[in-house]
């Protein structure tokens, strides 16, 4: 038997895929869950990576007991969550419609939700554990034409800082990472188009998005008794986006000083 278990979800790609590939590289024992759609992915993973796939809705509160079940019959334990899951819509505040702000916070916050507490409720009863939950630079500053995703991560945020707090008495350790821009599936159609990208570059200090392996070394860092003192923590890894900014050497495109007309809804950005 392995001396860690864990669960992470959102694994069959991007960050959460290079968790699960970080901690199997730890000896580390895996259940793997993804969404239905991405199961065929979600079963070459586990494959690879000698790991338990589990290709169910996150928000469903089965998911997450079936997820701890079968960690415990396959390893006898579980003493680690990567509650990774989440999605996001790019869209305009005001046709953004009710079924989006719905399904980005069943995954967002209720599937993490879900996970989180099934999982430290056997954590708690065990010896303890530790958990982390994939926040987003968003979590605290606002990203345009992203306002349900903005709102979702503030919630990861402060359920993570408020888990730490209500379960420190059980020896259980709560964290979040709060990435900025990293080149997942998700985000490659944006980052390969060097107009929009160039939007973004002279913001971030490093000038470039994360690799997943990136945030999952911090993942794997805040899971390992390494870790032992931080609990509560956003651990913001985002090139310096929030930190500040370059321009010394950046070109300037010239524009009027005047304000940008009010646009009316509907119109185009």
């Amino acid at each position: 038997m392995p001396e860690h278990a864990g669960i992470v979800t959102g694994a069959s790609s991007g960050i959460g895929l290079a968790i699960a590939q970080a901690l199997a590289a730890d000896g580390v024992g895996l259940c793997l869950v993804a969404a239905p759609a991405d199961e065929e992915r979600l079963r070459e993973v586990a494959a690879e990576l000698n790991a338990i796939p589990l290709a169910c809705d996150v928000g469903e509160p089965e998911t997450a007991e079936r997820a701890v079940a079968l960690t415990l019959e396959r390893y006898g334990r579980l003493d680690r969550l990567a509650s990774n899951a989440g999605i996001a819509y790019f869209e305009r505040a005001l046709d953004a419609p009710l079924e989006h702000f719905d399904h980005t916070m069943r995954v967002n916050v209720r599937g993490m939700y879900l996970m989180t507490m099934a999982a430290t409720r056997h954590m708690a009863e065990h010896g303890g554990g530790a958990v982390v939950c994939t926040a987003s630079t968003a979590s605290f500053a606002g990203e345009e034409l992203q306002a349900v995703y903005n709102a979702s991560k503030g919630a990861v945020a402060q359920l993570a800082r408020s888990l730490a707090v209500d379960l420190a008495p059980h020896g259980i350790r709560v964290n979040a990472v709060a990435p900025g821009w990293v080149r997942t599936p998700a985000t490659d159609e944006f980052l390969d188009d060097a107009a929009r990208w160039s939007k973004y570059r002279s913001r971030i200090p490093l000038d470039r998005p994360a690799e997943p392996r990136e945030i999952a070394a911090v993942v794997r860092f805040l899971l390992s008794d390494d870790a032992s003192y931080v609990t509560g923590s956003l651990v913001v890894a985002d090139g310096g986006h929030t930190a500040g900014y370059r321009w010394s050497d950046w070109d300037a495109v010239e524009r009027s000083l005047e304000p940008r007309p009010v646009r009316p809804p509907g119109a185009q950005p």
